[in-house]
């Protein structure tokens, strides 16, 4: 157990170190080059329509405050099922058919498929919200995470919700954060506060007890994956079904600079738009203060 604990403290700090190398998204050499725009399709689309009446998401949100019905929202994602490591995955991957094989074939799913169905649960209520791929400084094919960013107007932030883990985080003062601010935390040692929202006192001491014990905690998961980030162009229902996919792809100063401003296209049919810009990258939505 020892044993343990000490590889994954020495893998935190391994982490952590390559995020104090790469602190910054400063887009120092981008100039004006590149327009960077998002785009979010409307909760009147009318899959996301048929998706908020089928699952009467008006009723799973409830009738509280902006921050509860995106919490809510998230915490009915993670109750869906359980998590699976390696997933089968259809070929058509949206909310519909994700959601019937946790609910009806009784399948764990992954990381990746349940935040497919969170963007598209947001999306149809008219919340902003981006399928956001977590990934590592390296070996990003071997293993990355992906959480959702969703926008909120009360704290006029990008906040993270992971329904994998059926988790969000705040400083220690409750303020709900993003990934941008907790990448932040993690490179200047403010504290994090992980929350689970629906569990019990007694199993919330239980996890933090396991995870004193094992050296792990979801910072210490967030350190590995928060050091790249990358998001679709367009937020959509069934948006990985479109034959070209792009996505802008946020790297740090000083990560393969040669890379910024230059688009590649993956086997899996996706257009990277690499570039720099953190503040453009989370501008708040068009028509959404700052």
């Amino acid at each position: 157990m020892t044993c343990k604990r000490s590889q994954n403290v020495a893998m935190g700090k391994q982490w952590l170190s390559l995020l104090f190398n790469h602190t910054v998204f400063s887009a120092r050499d981008e100039g004006n080059l590149i327009d960077i725009e998002f785009h979010y399709a409307e909760p009147s689309d009318e899959n996301l329509g048929k998706l908020r009446e089928v699952y009467d998401l008006e009723a799973v949100a409830g009738q509280g405050s902006e921050i509860d019905r995106i919490i809510n929202l998230m915490s009915w994602v993670y109750r869906l099922t359980g998590h699976a490591n390696e997933p089968e995955i259809p070929a058509e991957r949206n909310a519909f058919t994700l959601i019937n094989m946790a609910k009806n074939e009784k399948k764990q799913i992954n990381c990746y498929m349940k935040t497919v169905i969170l963007n598209e649960v947001y999306l149809s209520m008219g919340f902003y919200s981006r399928h956001t791929h977590l990934l590592p400084h390296s070996n990003e094919e071997r293993e990355s995470h992906f959480i959702t960013s969703v926008y909120s107007q009360t704290v006029e932030r990008w906040i993270l919700m992971d329904p994998d883990f059926g988790v969000y985080v705040t400083d220690a003062k409750g303020n709900i954060l993003g990934i941008r601010e907790i990448r932040q935390h993690l490179i200047s040692g403010e504290p994090l506060k992980v929350v689970r929202p629906g569990r019990s006192s007694v199993k919330n001491a239980w996890m933090d007890f396991v995870n004193l014990i094992d050296g792990t905690d979801y910072p210490w998961f967030l350190s590995c994956f928060i050091f790249k980030i990358r998001c679709p162009k367009n937020s959509m229902f069934d948006q990985d079904s479109k034959p070209l996919r792009e996505h802008y792809e946020l790297i740090p100063d000083g990560y393969r600079d040669e890379l910024l401003l230059t688009t590649t296209i993956t086997d899996k049919g996706n257009k990277i738009h690499y570039i720099g810009d953190g503040s453009s990258f989370w501008l708040p939505p068009k028509g959404q203060s700052h």
